[in-house]
């Protein structure tokens, strides 16, 4: 019954004679079963860092979630137990399963706040405007406990509408940089205000998070000094935490478009929405929030990306535009508002959604930041929204300029398709909403501090899924979403591991959908997960011949690339039809694609050979540092000197060029160079790589330079090894590598 995540299954045999203490084994861990008359309880034991959630069954075919459970972490004493209900049933069995996290969906949090100090309501209050922290410990159901976290009341319009009920950041970091609950250093608990089915913003968050990047989104219950405060929307706060799940790095511009227009929904006001002010830096500042930067450029690399957006010929745009936003992204984000008829959107007020210049790429991504006001049925916006809403006028020009080019607004309308049959229709958020429902209500119905009544709260959760039904409907018929585009049956690799001199050609089988014939195919490609892709047209089985004789294969190659590189790619089919509906493979692309890596090659001979290693040095030799770390020692067995610069040594195949040798490496004739496995790259004197050895065995790579495709050179597989013991190349027998006292030879001079 073990999976990766599932891993103890507990029979709870109630007609049997239980013994009062008796543990399940599975792997590394244990669940304990343990009753006392007629109490029993479950325990797990295991790695502390592991959280469990529980499910039930009465057949160990089919699994229900047990949310009233909780969860528990791990652990070697004092074990938590979680007391299980032994009536209505003669047989059941349980078992836990991993959880997702803090925001898994299918538990309902219960978090306790305890503040020392008794004005603490004021308090929060006036560090909501100051920016300040009020002290507080925070306590979850499953045992985690944070000291020293700031708390403040946070929010604007829903700080007033919420009543007594408000909402409230938690800054776990405030006075400990590496502060963290499960993971998190800040989240919010957010009061729903205006939305009586408290449920709406972790509804709309948790689909965007599956196109684009935004804030998880759980169901929360607060207390307060041991009080119940009520039921919450849980999110986690935009910081570099989810920056890092999103991007190479957090190392980049992060903004926030404030929302300063006047009027009610559907705000006339561009100029939070990438409208161009003209080229000086102060038309800008203050319409949009500079919420953190690495650099001095930040407000140089907004002006530019909105002069190009704004500003490039049409026939120049497509391109252009590519180079200073992430084009597909947007559109994905923009299409996930549109469907949720997201009130804090760009499409409707050109504000309250965050952006990230991804300095990687150089190119500005969406984020999501708001969306307690998604499913919007007041101010005149309703379930029928038009799919293209802000494509025509001036004040949203990522609308208004992509979706003019014909191939982007299909794009567009793709990805709207997409999320359409995955995840904004009634199969599937009937359900979710239904989820909700059973976590919460018992608690809703108790809520000290809600501002609705249970009536009103039935009627929402009516209106809620009547609102996905006939938006799904309004859509699916809208005229702009009903054309259909080819069908993209298969999609094949390069038919075998190509090397860094390989061009790989990528095959796709497409067909017409319905009576619509095939205008083109295409092929998009990179070499990281990031960037720009690379596009070109695929023809009847890689050949450039006419279409009208194809047999519904088509190719194209990408290029060649250094061996170890993963290659990123997708299809694109678009139909003959007027308006030429597109269709991806994968339907996510770009945020999902296929790929292959390029596969390491063998020098047919190498003047140089891994000689010797020590991956347990205690003693025997120290660095240039004073430190006894791992070495790989090299040994040109050549009667010339050999200049390694520019060349590598890995112990990731996927990953070749690891460490680089740095420019003038050079081995003497029949000499010995000395590396350092440190992880201390940068460190001098001495050659000091950017990775250890595994104590427990694996494998060293000797890697040649970019001009020579970064073929093997040499290579050393080695068992476990033992302290001060290194493992090396047999005198007697060149090819044998065996265990042997340390005999280094000297690094080269000039190191």
């Amino acid at each position: 019954m073990n999976s990766s995540h599932t891993r103890f299954v507990l029979g709870l045999l109630l007609s049997l004679s239980l013994l009062p203490h008796s543990p399940l084994l599975a792997d590394d861990s244990r669940v304990w079963f343990t009753y006392s008359g007629n109490a029993a309880f479950v325990q797990v034991q295991g790695d502390t860092d592991e959280e469990w959630r529980f499910q039930t069954s009465t057949n160990l075919t089919v699994w229900t979630n047990a949310p009233a459970l909780g969860s528990v972490f791990g652990g070697v004493a004092n074990l938590p137990k979680v007391p299980i209900n032994l009536a209505g049933s003669t047989s059941r069995f349980i078992r836990t399963t991993r959880t997702d996290g803090l925001f898994d969906v299918q538990l309902f949090r219960k978090i306790n706040l305890t503040f020392t100090n008794s004005n603490w309501t004021t308090l929060m209050a006036n560090a909501r405007t100051s920016g300040g922290n009020v002290p507080t410990v925070v306590t979850l159901a499953n045992g985690v406990m944070a000291t020293n976290v700031g708390a403040r009341y946070k929010g604007n319009s829903s700080y007033d509408l919420g009543g007594s009920k408000k909402s409230v950041n938690l800054d776990f970091n405030i006075l400990n940089p590496e502060g963290r609950v499960m993971g998190y250093r800040a989240i919010n608990f957010n009061n729903a205000a205006g939305d009586s089915t408290l449920m709406r913003e972790p509804l709309y968050f948790n689909v965007m998070r599956e196109y684009a990047p935004g804030p998880h989104g759980a169901m929360a219950m607060l207390q307060i000094n041991g009080a119940y405060w009520g039921v919450y929307s849980m999110v986690d706060q935009l910081n570099n935490d989810l920056l890092d799940d999103w991007f190479p790095s957090h190392e980049g511009d992060r903004w926030r478009a404030p929302n300063i227009g006047g009027g009610g929904g559907g705000f006339e006001s561009g100029t939070s929405a990438f409208s161009y002010l003209g080229k000086s830096f102060s038309l800008y500042t203050n319409n949009y929030e500079l919420k953190s930067t690495y650099s001095t450029n930040a407000w140089l690399r907004l002006v530019n990306a909105v002069d190009v957006l704004n500003n490039s010929p049409v026939a120049e745009r497509r391109d252009k535009v590519e180079n200073v936003f992430a084009v597909d992204r947007w559109l994905w984000f923009l299409a996930v508002e549109n469907l949720f008829v997201d009130d804090d959107s760009y499409w409707n007020k050109g504000a309250d959604y965050a952006f990230y210049y991804e300095p990687e790429s150089g190119r500005i991504h969406p984020v999501e930041h708001d969306g307690n006001e998604a499913f919007t049925s007041t101010m005149g916006i309703t379930s029928s929204l038009s799919p293209v809403q802000g494509s025509t006028g001036n004040n949203r020009p990522l609308l208004s300029k992509l979706l003019a080019i014909p191939e982007l607004r299909q794009r567009y309308l793709a990805h709207m398709r997409t999320v359409l049959e995955e995840r904004f229709n009634p199969r599937y958020l009937t359900p979710v909403i239904n989820h909700y429902n059973r976590l919460t209500v018992a608690d809703v119905i108790t809520d000290p501090k809600k501002n609705f009544t249970m009536t009103a709260y039935t009627n929402a959760l009516l209106t809620l899924k009547m609102y996905v039904t006939n938006r799904f409907k309004y859509l699916t018929n809208h005229v702009e979403l009903r054309p259909v585009p080819p069908k993209i049956i298969a999609v094949h690799p390069p038919q075998s591991s190509p090397g860094p001199i390989d061009v790989p050609v990528i095959r796709a089988q497409v067909e017409p959908n319905g009576t619509n014939g095939i205008d083109s195919v295409w092929l998009s490609w990179r070499d990281k997960p990031f960037g720009r892709f690379s596009t070109t047209q695929m023809f009847d089985d890689g050949a450039h011949d006419d279409l009208k004789a194809m047999d519904g294969f088509f190719g194209a190659a990408t290029t060649n690339y250094p061996a170890g590189n993963k290659i990123h790619y997708y299809i694109e089919a678009r139909s003959a039809s007027a308006p030429k509906a597109a269709s991806f493979s994968p339907a996510r692309a770009e945020q999902q694609t296929y790929n292959y890596r390029v596969a390491l090659t063998t020098a047919p001979h190498t003047p140089v050979v891994i000689n010797e290693l020590m991956a347990l040095n205690d003693q025997t030799i120290a660095d240039p540092q004073g430190e006894f770390d791992d070495w790989i020692e090299l040994r040109n067995i050549t009667d010339e000197a050999v200049d390694l610069s520019g060349c590598y040594l890995t112990d990731e195949p996927t990953n070749p060029r690891k460490w680089t040798f740095p420019a003038g490496t050079i081995i003497p004739a029949s000499g010995y160079l000395l590396v350092w496995a440190d992880e201390d790259g940068l460190a001098t004197p001495g050659l000091h790589a950017n990775f250890k050895l595994e104590k427990a065995g694996e494998k060293v790579f000797l890697i040649d330079a970019d001009a020579n495709f970064n073929a093997v050179l040499d290579t050393i597989s080695f068992p476990a090894q033992k302290a001060d013991i290194s493992y090396g190349r047999s005198p007697f027998d060149a090819d044998l590598f065996v265990p042997m006292q340390p005999t280094p030879g000297q690094p080269n001079a000039s190191f």
